[in-house]
């Protein structure tokens, strides 16, 4: 398959994944969800910045709940506007969501903003990856934008699933590289 754009990679995986059946989506997202708090990235985090799914994405609705009962701070994040892109709010349930920005769930107003500098790690969301730390994500940039104003080096990990990692995508200098990813496959850990 020969995808050449971000455009065409982006609509590629959109499809794919959306047309996963139900069984193997949740087989696929069991296998992340082992391999990631098993992990040992994850064990060494006290506070932990991740997306919320949404759609076909890999399901972190049950990492969020199983890492607030194994007493992790839970951030995650608030999509302001397209300029000043994302906050960082915490979260103590998903009862603290509700529908904002694209629908995706986003803290409520009572949540309280966290430092980033207080972050261990950055579970990313995104439609393709590569070994080398490659990513695309959905276009906006949100989260390239808030990865460059971090001061702390803090380990980004992608969650995905095995159809989503290429030998490599296409990316511009804006374009913030990723530390690692877990597919329903496998854990690669990128030397970057």
């Amino acid at each position: 398959m020969d995808l050449k754009t971000k455009k065409e990679v982006r609509k590629y995986i959109l499809h794919k994944r959306d047309l996963l059946d139900t069984n193997t989506k949740k087989e696929w997202d069991d296998q992340i969800f082992k391999k990631l708090v098993n992990s040992e990235f994850y064990k060494n985090a006290g506070t932990i910045f991740t997306f919320v799914s949404f759609g076909s994405e890999v399901d972190t609705h049950r990492f969020i709940n199983y890492a607030l009962k194994d007493e992790k701070i839970i951030c995650v994040p608030k999509i302001l506007s397209k300029e000043r892109g994302i906050e960082v709010f915490k979260i103590n349930s998903l009862k603290d969501l509700e529908p904002g920005h694209y629908g995706i769930l986003e803290p409520k107003e009572h949540c309280h903003k966290i430092n980033s500098e207080d972050i261990d790690l950055i579970l990313m969301p995104g439609l393709a990856f590569d070994r080398e730390g490659g990513r695309i994500g959905y276009g906006a940039g949100y989260y390239d934008k808030f990865l460059m104003k971090m001061r702390k080096k803090v380990k980004k990990i992608a969650l995905a699933y095995d159809f989503q990692l290429f030998c490599r995508v296409s990316t511009d200098e804006l374009d913030v590289k990723i530390d690692g990813i877990i597919t329903n496959k496998e854990i690669v850990i990128f030397d970057i």
